[in-house]
């Protein structure tokens, strides 16, 4: 049997007011994976169809990278400036913390990722 009316709205015993109606769930579960446009559920850290993976912050391979650059780089630079002294190693470290704080702040927030197999 097939209702034509609305459903009635029912009302609070405290206060009289009507209470909200229900909703059916968002169709928004459902997105398109960013790597292969698969059908993958919002909550989803691992595509069903390629595998690709969400990644939060740098991997540890960009993240050696940068360190390296950064370590070999800025004593580099300086012994163009000032010639090879204490200062030499002060400015290794301060290049090696640079390179780790550039790593993390270009790979900030989450990626997909996908997993070679």
């Amino acid at each position: 049997m097939v209702r034509l009316s609305p459903l009635p709205r029912q009302r609070s015993v405290l206060t009289g007011n009507y209470l909200p109606v229900p909703r059916p769930p968002a169709q928004e579960s459902v997105v398109l994976c960013p790597a292969c446009r698969g059908k993958m559920q919002r909550t989803d850290e691992q595509c069903p169809h390629c595998h690709a993976e969400r990644h939060f912050g740098p991997t540890r391979t960009e993240t050696v990278t940068s360190t390296v650059i950064g370590l070999v780089a800025t004593p580099a630079l300086s012994l163009l400036i000032v010639r090879p002294s204490g200062w030499t190693v002060a400015f290794a470290v301060a290049g090696l913390l640079a390179g780790f704080f550039v790593a993390h702040s270009r790979h900030t927030g989450d990626r997909w990722l996908r997993n070679p197999r």
